[in-house]
């Protein structure tokens, strides 16, 4: 896979996202895909998880959490808030509207643990646009916000499996194949 929808050319532009002081040593230089896979063969897979986050486009990171998120869950999710989340977040996904973003960032907030629902639907409120309301002023998200909340919404997933390396490699495999194919992949 050549990773065909990541728009970055090496590693660190990635890495620095996460840490403006990153030092990747000789790994500074590799394409992104490379370093993804050397995090992976190392078993620094929640380290592969945040760089994956940051390496795809937003929208791309977005779908892969909130996918992963849903499809990782063992039991069925009880109606609630976390369902809602769920729900206004995929919603986002088949129509990245503004109004649908503002819509999981409300279901976001009616969430009361820090759970991987909530977790996806901040990351699909931090995606882009405004993080104001609609009547003031825009201010724009810091660009690594969403790949953040995207990858601690996998993280928390994959946490919540009977078998987290299984459900954390499985999540990572879906990462892999959206940065190659895009959203329409999964």
């Amino acid at each position: 896979m050549a990773w065909s929808r990541v728009k970055w050319t090496e590693a660190k532009q990635v890495a620095e996202m996460l840490d403006p002081e990153a030092d990747l040593g000789e790994d500074a230089r590799a394409k992104p895909r490379e370093y993804f896979q050397k995090l992976r063969e190392g078993e620094q897979l929640n380290e592969a998880t945040f760089f994956l986050g940051q390496a795809l486009p937003r929208f791309e990171t977005v779908a892969w959490a909130a996918r992963v998120v849903r499809d990782l869950r063992e039991k069925p999710l009880k109606p609630g808030p976390d369902a809602d989340a769920l729900k206004a977040t995929l919603l986002w996904v088949q129509d990245p509207s503004d109004a649908r973003r503002r819509a999981a960032f409300d279901a976001a907030n009616r969430v009361k643990n820090a759970s991987a629902e909530r977790l996806v639907a901040l990351a699909a409120f931090f995606s882009g646009g405004s993080i104001t309301p609609a009547d003031v002023p825009p201010v724009q998200a810091p660009r690594e916000a969403a790949g953040r909340f995207a990858a601690g919404a996998v993280l928390l997933a994959a946490s919540a499996a009977s078998d987290r390396m299984v459900a954390l490699n499985k999540a990572l495999d879906a990462g892999n194949v959206m940065a190659d194919q895009g959203a329409g992949a999964a």
